[in-house]
């Protein structure tokens, strides 16, 4: 995973990305044609089996790999002689070979692969989330940094991906993986969050359950918690009740939602996160209905369930969704799935009224959004 390099010595370039389901998406060049890849400092560099064929890649070896529910799966890789972003040329550099597609919300983003830390530690990256805009260079210096920049030190994991020490609550928490690919919610560890709760540092927090998806399915059913936590430093910055989840494993994870409130700076070389604040970060609430959806087989099922929500008075997991308000989820289609995946069901008009099978039977329930955190 260390293996690659650049074509060009001296280079920067900056390239526009957009914004898919949350997730940063890039135009890449491979052998002269265009294809659509996300942007994962929390992954390796992934192929589609269908780019993998299309390309007609050499495997070269095989090993296990985990996703973000820790779910192992056995994972080709291939020698990904060039893949060109803007004007640079990155060569050689390793990709796995994943049936990303098998999950619809991945599905949906219509995406080809993966641009992952192995390739991105190759250069420097500067984000700039406002704008869209990515700049790529050999050197820092040839960036506009301010000196009020807020600097981490980050350190260099498997496939370099990026993680930082963070301080929750005064409490060092190590291994907080820089998880450009998570355009959810960030993630507190299990152990972190139960200790804290023994402690009374972490005092608000709500209970539901569902299954999770990652790069290789989903997880199984299992109770989840959200938490607002108090105080949290990175570098010397100090950020003010940040909304998280909990999760099992053994690494805390900061994704786009944090990230995007800021300008980023990503050196692997000198192992510095410097970010400059654009919008401030934290000051979080949690409103919501209290549920989510699951698609599979044509059907819509209600897939979590967040205890005291509105949702919690009526629903269950495993409730098969006929509507919500006029929209009918019957023999649904993957793609108006995706066309309605990243609706907020009624844009945020209450109540929203949804019609379920539960037992053989059809019930019809009104639900509205509450604040729970």
């Amino acid at each position: 995973m260390k293996q690659g390099n650049v074509v060009q010595e001296n280079f920067k370039t900056t390239i526009p990305f957009k914004y898919v389901y949350g997730w940063i998406i890039l135009e890449v060049k491979i052998e002269n044609k265009s294809y659509n890849f996300l942007l994962d400092t929390g992954s390796s560099n992934l192929l589609t089996k269908e780019l993998a064929e299309e390309l007609n890649v050499e495997i070269i070896g095989s090993e296990e790999i985990t996703d973000i529910n820790n779910k192992g799966n056995e994972t080709q890789y291939a020698n990904l002689r060039n893949i060109k972003i803007g004007n640079i040329d990155f060569q050689n550099t390793i990709a796995g070979i994943v049936d990303l597609n098998n999950i619809i919300e991945v599905g949906c983003s219509k995406i080809d692969g993966i641009i992952g830390s192995n390739l991105m530690r190759k250069a420097v990256w500067d984000f700039d989330f406002e704008k869209q805009l990515i700049t790529i260079t050999n050197d820092e210096n040839k960036l506009d940094v301010p000196t009020n920049a807020i600097v981490s030190k980050i350190f260099i994991g498997t496939a370099g991906i990026p993680s930082v020490t963070l301080k929750i609550n005064g409490k060092n928490a190590l291994n907080t993986t820089v998880d450009f690919g998570n355009a959810g919610s960030n993630f507190l560890r299990t152990d972190i969050f139960n200790k804290q709760l023994e402690t009374n540092l972490i005092t608000k927090y709500v209970k539901g359950n569902n299954k999770a998806f990652g790069a290789f399915g989903r997880s199984e059913e299992n109770p989840f918690y959200s938490t607002i936590i108090d105080e949290m430093k990175i570098g010397n910055h100090t950020v003010n009740n940040i909304f998280t989840n909990v999760k099992n494993g053994d690494d805390n994870n900061l994704g786009l939602v944090f990230f995007k409130n800021y300008r980023v700076i990503l050196n692997w070389n000198k192992k510095k996160l410097k970010m400059i604040e654009v919008t401030k970060a934290g000051n979080d609430s949690y409103k919501t209905y209290g549920f989510s959806t699951l698609y599979e087989k044509e059907e819509v099922y209600v897939n979590s369930v967040v205890e005291t929500s509105s949702a919690s008075e009526f629903l269950k997991n495993g409730d098969k969704i006929l509507s919500i308000n006029d929209t009918t989820y019957r023999d649904i289609t993957e793609e108006q799935y995706c066309d309605i995946l990243n609706d907020d069901f009624n844009n945020g008009k209450e109540p929203l009224s949804i019609r379920v099978i539960r037992d053989n039977k059809e019930l019809t329930f009104k639900i509205i959004k509450k604040e729970l955190l």
